[in-house]
């Protein structure tokens, strides 16, 4: 169809990172193409890839270093590597809790999918080739605004622009996303749509969030409330304004905040790896509990709400080197030194559906589901023309209904409009003959 349709990229059926356990996706990169498993970039209009000097990082485990890194991409075996040169990687969200790094930025072919699954090929796409430890694994470019290396007068398009151009194109630049979930039993993998969202991993809401003012803090929230099921005492005392970001693992609140986490589940923070390490004895009675704690977020501090219940397994993760010195479970919560801290990443994102809509600068949030394996996708485009009432999809994303109306209330309209032409037209026959 010429309206475009949507890509479902598939899981690649691993769980990978040092962070945590995450659900990867499957891209191939160059020529002869390479198999990479990356995580989705919310914020990034390049596509990050690990290089083979991320070796060094990893010195300990040279043997399985590759594969925990989700692949390595290798330039030198690749006849469509174009070489641009090094520069700062875009972190403008991730900077403040202190994720930076240098990439080798160029350009590449770029495959969403491996080999079989039927997906898209581009190429000339901007990649960076990355190997600090601050980002252990690759992601991929989600947001379509243009990349710029030196200044604005030279606009390079984005991997989602790119989609959008194909001769077979994308319906829009929007996007989904949920991180599964590692702890369920059994797993779920994440799930990613490009140009559209799945109706079978999302409870639909009536709430819009606006995109930031600043273009680099799209996904702007305000957390109203956050409390949990085990305890009367809010886990937040007030509102406060925080950012959702993919390349994250963890949610970042306020020291206050973090306090009231630490009465309630019994945490101690660990000053030399800055986590909360929990032992076998507090996270067999935090099993025992299996609290919710409930995040309450909405466009403003007061007012329109979605509530997403995070259960207690979002809540525990193993870290392992080099992200820390040894294999350790942790509560994957950060204390915050100030606002620009205040982040939302893809611990919360287990049990929130992003929808992200580029055409109208908004987004949506819902409650995640964890359909079962057998149940098949329901992928849903996103158009970017102005939705009627939406009943299917996430509110204000241009997903369900579309605009054009159906036939049967075309006619309905039509005899209406006949109708009132009529009454009209009698109306003014009898004036004009009472007036002679």
């Amino acid at each position: 169809t010429t309206l475009g349709k949507p890509i479902s990229i598939p899981a690649s059926q691993y769980w990978d990172g040092d962070d945590g356990s995450w659900s990867t996706f499957r891209v191939q990169v160059g020529t002869p193409a390479q198999q990479v498993r990356l995580l989705p970039a919310s914020d990034q209009s390049s596509t990050w890839l690990v290089t083979p000097e991320a070796l060094a990082t990893c010195s300990d485990k040279a043997e399985t270093c590759e594969d925990d890194r989700g692949y390595f991409y290798r330039r030198n075996q690749s006849s469509t590597w174009d070489q641009h040169g090094s520069f700062e990687l875009s972190t403008f969200v991730e900077a403040p809790v202190g994720l930076t790094g240098v990439g080798l930025y160029g350009f590449e072919t770029l495959q969403l999918g491996w080999e079989g699954d039927g997906l898209p090929l581009l190429t000339h796409q901007v990649v960076a080739g990355m190997y600090t430890e601050n980002f252990y694994l690759g992601s991929l470019s989600l947001n379509p605004r243009p990349m710029n290396f030196t200044d604005f007068n030279d606009p390079l398009p984005s991997l989602m622009q790119s989609l959008k151009n194909m001769s077979t194109p994308i319906p829009s630049t929007s996007w989904s996303y949920t991180a599964g979930s590692y702890n369920l039993s059994p797993k779920v993998f994440g799930s990613l749509t490009i140009g559209g969202y799945d109706s079978t991993r999302f409870m639909a809401n009536n709430v819009t969030f606006p995109f930031g003012a600043d273009i680099s803090l799209d996904f702007q929230v305000a957390i109203q409330t956050i409390t949990t099921d085990v305890a009367s005492t809010p886990l937040l005392k007030s509102g406060i304004v925080a950012y959702i970001d993919t390349l994250i693992a963890h949610i970042w609140l306020p020291l206050e905040a973090c306090k009231l986490f630490e009465d309630t589940f019994d945490l101690v923070w660990d000053n030399k790896t800055e986590l909360y390490l929990m032992n076998d004895t507090t996270h067999n009675a935090l099993l025992a509990k299996n609290p919710n704690i409930t995040f309450k977020v909405g466009p403003q501090v007061t007012g329109d709400s979605v509530s997403i219940v995070l259960p207690y397994w979002n809540f525990y993760q193993t870290a392992k080197p080099p992200f820390i010195n040894s294999t350790l479970l942790y509560f994957p919560l950060k204390r915050a030194q100030n606002e620009s801290q205040y982040l939302l990443g893809r611990t919360f994102l287990q049990s929130a559906y992003l929808s992200a809509n580029y055409d109208r600068d908004t987004f949506s949030l819902s409650q995640a589901l964890y359909p079962a394996s057998s149940v098949a996708q329901n992928i849903v485009p996103i158009f970017p023309e102005v939705a009627t009432t939406n009943i299917t999809g996430p509110q204000g994303t241009g997903k369900g209904k579309s605009s054009t109306l159906a036939p049967g209330a075309i006619a309905g309209i039509v005899i209406g409009v006949a109708a009132i032409i009529c009454i009209v037209s009698v109306a003014i026959f009898s004036i004009y003959r009472r007036k002679k």
